[in-house]
């Protein structure tokens, strides 16, 4: 008696985990219902492929807080950054409408070294930034993880992680539980990251 018989490997595929930058953006609808909000709107002026301008009147070290060039440095490979906007409910003294946001970025780096590099020299000058006591930039620095560097204030967090090659930048403003809808985008980057 004869049999054949064919077989195939029972190994899965591995996942291919390098995706491109623009990729890795959380999109507005997942956003929005993170943040629990419907009034956040896409932001043109924040959907680059390249860190904007620092604030040149801000105090030196504090030029590198946010999504700007001397946050991420000048030896990136790839870069992405998007910003969905509101305004609240709240008024400023002097009848200004205060605006609420999420922003997010990555940038790519040659290597993580790379990253890790400008991870360092970001934490140094966040630190002499906090340093200053400068009421325009009062707030808290911490380091929750090894890779991960924090800025906290009320109704304000801003976080920065590398992973692999890339720096990923979350900042949330003027909604309730900040702190918690950055860590939630940040964590679907990271994770997207792979």
């Amino acid at each position: 008696m004869l049999m054949t018989a064919c077989s195939h490997s029972s190994t899965p595929a591995t996942p291919h985990t390098v995706t491109r930058v623009d990729d890795m953006i959380v999109g507005i609808d997942e956003v929005r219902q993170i943040a629990k909000t419907d009034d956040l709107r896409p932001r043109a002026k924040a959907d680059t492929h390249k860190p904007a301008p620092s604030d040149a009147n801000a105090p030196a070290p504090c030029r590198v807080v946010g999504h700007n060039e001397l946050t991420f440095g000048n030896n990136w490979t790839e870069f992405r950054s998007a910003g969905y906007h509101g305004v609240t409910d709240d008024i400023q003294p002097g009848g200004n409408a205060m605006v609420n946001g999420v922003t997010q970025a990555v940038a790519r780096y040659a290597n993580p070294d790379a990253a890790q590099g400008v991870l360092r020299q970001l934490e140094s000058s966040l630190q002499a930034c906090v340093a200053l006591h400068d009421p325009g930039y009062a707030f808290t620095l911490d380091k929750p993880d090894p890779s991960t560097l924090r800025l906290s204030a009320d109704q304000w967090s801003h976080l920065y992680r590398t992973k692999s090659a890339m720096i990923l930048s979350v900042g949330v403003v003027g909604l309730e539980a900040s702190d918690q809808i950055a860590n939630s985008v940040l964590q679907i980057i990271t994770d997207r990251v792979g």
